[in-house]
């Protein structure tokens, strides 16, 4: 069931109607904290893959305006999108193929969430630039 509402709000942020629902009922802060509480140390599991996949791909979306940051900013995002980039337990639990597309949609959410300006100094605060740059070897 929590895959399938993962995957309604997904859809629902492909357009700025769905994104401004989202914003407005609120809902942002409960897909921020039920994204943190699955994807902790000790929480995720390869279950938990497409899941946290159709919540970071309906991030990405919502993440492109203010409107859609706002919700995420001091709210421990960054930190667990930045913590995710290089988590062993991420690595461990996750199909290469799930941790794979994790890494890249975290990246793109952290980046859309730097255009902001208090996006960007939470970003410099998790020290983004120094856990993603490694990916530029890859």
């Amino acid at each position: 069931m929590r895959t399938a509402t993962a995957h309604v709000f997904k859809n629902l942020s492909l357009n700025s109607y769905g994104n401004e629902a989202i914003r407005d009922a609120g809902a942002a802060n409960d897909m921020i904290k039920s994204f943190i509480e699955h994807s902790k140390d000790g929480n995720i599991e390869a279950a938990h893959g497409p899941y946290l996949i159709f919540l970071l791909e309906a991030f990405v979306n919502l993440t492109f305006n203010d409107y859609g940051i706002e919700p995420l900013l001091g709210k421990g995002a960054i930190s667990q999108f930045t913590m995710l980039l290089s988590a062993q337990f991420a690595m461990d639990a996750l199909t290469p193929e799930d941790h794979g597309m994790l890494c890249q949609l975290c990246l793109r959410v952290l980046g859309n969430m730097s255009i902001n300006h208090d996006g960007k100094q939470e970003c410099i605060d998790n020290q983004v630039i120094k856990s993603s740059a490694w990916f530029l070897d890859e």
